[in-house]
């Protein structure tokens, strides 16, 4: 089988691989913990592999910056040279994007079927659309429309912006964290980990010992502690303020999407309404921000889906490397 790319979505956690054909369907997806890997190639090679696949292209998204030829992971200790990469698996061509670059390639590339609808809203087409979600990390993304009519992913590294307090509470649970942190970005508590040391610093703050030790273990012990349920509330008001932030600062009444692994993780327990409260809480612009669409992007093959058309998008050429063998 060699009609087609190898696409990658590299996080923090997983490793997401498929093989997008020249006519794009999307087949073969595998899901590989990074941990189990002392690296991206001796992860390819498994994969290519277990599927019998022989292809000299690739399409990466990684949780990181993209533009130096040494590629660092923010939340991973997996770490590659671009032109290395190529020679070490015989690669004549890698587009190599951040991944919610490709997170947001999906947002138009998904059918409906990969979306919840919070709020249906008013959207203008012509305005851009933002894309945020919590995962090990906090990835940010967005689109804005050209004047050609095509679309222009954004990558960005917004996940690292300040984190602010908006209640005296929220206050005191920042400050603990800066006791820990020299910056309390954004990432620290919009996250997996973050929503686990979210709870962590209600407990110590509240002299009680914890009664998880992972997001997954507070998910199933919820009934045990009414912290967790507090966490919860609290996780949902940060990340309705710095989805606000995004969406006022980009302009994105087209939509705001949340993607990640961590809301669709949550299910019922994601509070919703506290999050939709406080995106909507910007005083005169109450009204701008109420009228914006609100969706969960809950297919976890979504980045995937996004880089089968990363090849097709013009603005990331400059992201394609050549073999020079």
């Amino acid at each position: 089988m060699n009609q087609g790319i190898v696409v990658a979505d590299i996080g923090g956690t997983n490793v997401r691989f498929g093989f997008t054909t020249y006519n794009g369907s999307l087949e073969n997806v595998l899901v590989l913990k990074c941990s189990e890997y002392s690296s991206l190639q001796e992860a390819y090679r498994d994969y290519i592999k277990r599927h019998h696949i022989t292809s000299k292209q690739m399409a990466l998204a990684v949780a990181g910056p993209v533009d130096n030829d040494e590629i660092e992971f923010t939340n991973n200790h997996w770490g590659f040279s671009k032109r290395g990469l190529l020679s070490d698996l015989s690669i004549d061509k890698a587009l190599i994007v951040n991944d919610f670059t490709a997170q947001s390639l999906a947002v138009i590339a998904a059918n409906k079927s990969s979306f919840k609808i919070l709020r249906e809203g008013q959207p203008d087409f012509n305005a851009p659309i933002y894309v945020i979600g919590p995962g090990t990390g906090l990835g940010v993304g967005g689109l804005v429309l050209g004047g050609n009519g095509e679309w222009i992913p954004l990558s960005t590294e917004g996940g690292h912006v300040t984190l602010i307090a908006q209640t005296q509470e929220e206050w005191e649970i920042l400050s603990a964290f800066k006791t820990k942190f020299s910056h309390v970005s954004a990432e620290r508590v919009i996250s997996g980990p973050g929503l686990l040391q979210l709870y962590r610093t209600l407990c110590e703050l509240s002299n009680k010992k914890p009664v998880a030790n992972s997001t997954t273990s507070m998910i199933e012990r919820v009934n045990e502690d009414p912290l967790i349920e507090h966490s919860l509330e609290l996780f949902a008001g940060f990340f309705g303020v710095v989805a606000s932030n995004g969406c006022l600062t980009l302009g994105a009444t087209q939509g705001v999407y949340i993607a990640g692994g961590v809301v669709p993780k949550l299910g019922s327990l994601f509070k919703h309404d506290v999050f939709m409260q406080r995106f909507q809480a910007k005083g005169r612009f109450e009204d701008y921000l109420s009228k914006v669409p609100l969706k969960i992007l809950v297919d976890t093959e979504a980045a995937l889906l996004g880089l089968s058309i990363a090849y097709q998008i013009p603005a990331l050429r400059r992201f394609v490397i050549v073999s020079s063998g």
